[in-house]
């Protein structure tokens, strides 16, 4: 190429191109390094990388960008180290090169349009090899317009499934990925329509049956594409209209007759906010001396007996109107604690004076129990009567095991403590027999009483206290034989001093007539037959 001749002649006659080749192993060659695809996005700016790698022993002489259109290719910019950078004029004002180099070809495109879609072509010319190309395809991308709207129906509680909100990506080339985000059990349709500039646009419409319970949750719309450098996020609120939730606060069941400054106030929880309040009374007409400010209840004066009823409470908003009924009971005033009256002590700082000059002692000092203490107070009080009725049921019972030991004389019943048991004289005290003499013992009881093996009498026909009994009655018989009795039963028992009485049972006794009733008498009957010694100690 003769050196004078410019770079558009360069245009119009590009130089052919040349086949590698190698000689004596020495590697002569260039290579163009360009991205298969790249995307711009529509009224930006996009950058066609072209690395140039020139060998050792090559020159490079020119690199340049062609464009293909079904007409055939256009030059669309020019590199020449020596003779500059040539672009046509169509290109002028949005095409330059970034950095021009003998290893860099790189171009940027500015504010891409539809008409820039298609491929380019980076050239290299090298000395003595010749062109060295490579192609990129360019494709513009269309970043979404995304917005959120509401549907066409206001969202009312326990309406039917309904169109919550439609999340809209429009005119995005190539088509936007949209969906919805929520924790509701809804559902989503889909829908595209092209546009006549080779965009599409996409609705998502997010379908629910409203409830009142996920008011003021959150929805969000998330979109998906290549012109966006991240997924794009709207959040839409629902908003759900519901009738109004009525609560009635002030009533807390202690109204007593007298009591003052007592109101009742109808809350209500409604969307859209509730615009009318009025309270009425069902079973009789509004008490006087009753006051209605909005949606409070007031009684101007102290409570009466009367004020006792039903009142309801009338809330409304743009939905629906609600009520709420309130049954009051008026009770009687509470008992005041008892006083304790007494003569005013002078210097007392817990004592108060009433008007007929009595005294009303009082604690300030003392603090109410709390509530937390009551059922261990209540508990302490059962425990402690239950160990009293136990106390008193021991006490009974040793009492009456007591009484079944009393122990003493014949003659008085009088009752002798184990002191005066020790005392008694030993010929009268019972001992416990070894094993060796219980059968002496044993037939000696039996004579004694008159139990002989059985045997209901004993061979004379007397026991061994009768016996003892005729002995002594014959001793004061024969010191008597000429005295005087003063009365017949007297003379009886001295003449039959031996006669005993059998018993229906069998059981023989000495008649109680025949018995001195004086402190000299010895023997007593029993009413089982048996006889006693009066001398001996008993328990």
């Amino acid at each position: 190429i003769p050196p004078s001749k410019s770079a558009a002649y360069l245009l119009r006659n590009p130089v052919p191109a040349v086949m590698i080749g190698s000689f004596d192993s020495i590697v002569w060659g260039s290579q163009v390094v360009v991205p298969q695809r790249v995307s711009a996005v529509l009224g930006k700016n996009v950058s066609l990388e072209c690395r140039v790698e020139v060998g050792a022993n090559l020159t490079l002489t020119q690199s340049s960008w062609e464009r293909r259109l079904p007409s055939g290719s256009v030059t669309v910019a020019v590199y020449n180290p020596q003779f500059g950078i040539s672009i046509p004029p169509e290109f002028g004002h949005r095409l330059r090169f970034r950095s021009p180099s003998s290893h860099d070809a790189t171009i940027i495109l500015e504010n891409v349009g539809f008409s820039d879609v298609g491929i380019y072509t980076c050239k290299v010319a090298t000395f003595p090899l010749g062109n060295t190309q490579a192609s990129t395809t360019v494709s513009v991308l269309v970043e979404p317009k995304v917005y959120v709207s509401a549907g066409s129906t206001a969202l009312i509680d326990g309406g039917n499934e309904t169109v919550v909100a439609t999340c809209i990506a429009e005119r995005a080339r190539p088509p936007a990925e949209v969906s919805w985000e929520s924790n509701l059990f809804g559902q989503s349709e889909v829908q595209l329509f092209d546009e006549v500039n080779g965009t599409t646009s996409t609705q998502v419409r997010y379908l629910w049956q409203p409830t009142r319970h996920v008011q003021g949750q959150t929805l969000t719309c998330v979109v998906r594409h290549p012109a966006l450098q991240s997924d794009f996020r709207i959040p839409y609120q629902l908003n759900v209209q519901f009738a109004p939730d009525i609560s009635v606060v002030g009533y807390d069941g202690d109204w007593y007759v007298g009591r003052e400054n007592v109101q009742m106030t109808c809350k209500a929880n409604a969307n859209p906010p509730a615009h009318h309040f009025r309270w009425i009374r069902l079973d009789s007409e509004m008490p006087g001396g009753v006051e209605i400010i909005n949606s409070t209840l007031l009684f101007l004066r102290p409570l009466h007996q009367n004020d006792s009823g039903v009142y309801r409470c009338e809330v409304a908003n743009d939905i629906n109107l609600r009520s709420r009924d309130v049954r009051i009971l008026i009770q009687d005033p509470p008992t005041l604690p008892s006083t304790i009256t007494a003569p005013v002590p002078i210097g007392s700082a817990s004592t108060f004076v009433d008007e007929k000059g009595h005294v009303l002692l009082s604690s300030p000092t003392l603090e109410a129990l709390p509530e937390s203490n009551l059922g261990s107070i209540v508990g302490g009080a059962v425990g402690g009567a239950l160990f009293l009725l136990l106390l008193l049921a021991l006490v009974g019972v040793c009492y009456l095991r007591k009484q079944q030991t009393l122990h003493g004389n014949y003659y008085n019943k009088q009752y002798l403590g184990p002191s005066d048991l020790q005392k008694a004289p030993t010929q009268h005290e019972l001992h416990p027999t070894k094993a060796s003499s219980s059968s002496y013992h044993r037939d000696h009881d039996r004579e004694e009483w008159g139990d002989r093996h059985g045997e209901e009498y004993p061979s004379n026909g007397y026991t061994r206290a009768m016996r003892e009994s005729s002995h002594h009655s014959h001793q004061q018989n024969r010191g008597c034989e000429h005295t005087q009795y003063s009365s017949p039963r007297q003379a009886r028992c001295a003449r039959y001093p031996h006669s005993p009485k059998l018993q229906g049972n069998g059981s023989p006794y000495l008649s109680d007539d025949c018995y001195d009733s004086g402190p000299e008498g010895d023997y007593v009957s029993h009413t089982d037959g048996s006889v006693i010694s009066r001398r001996e100690w008993y328990v």
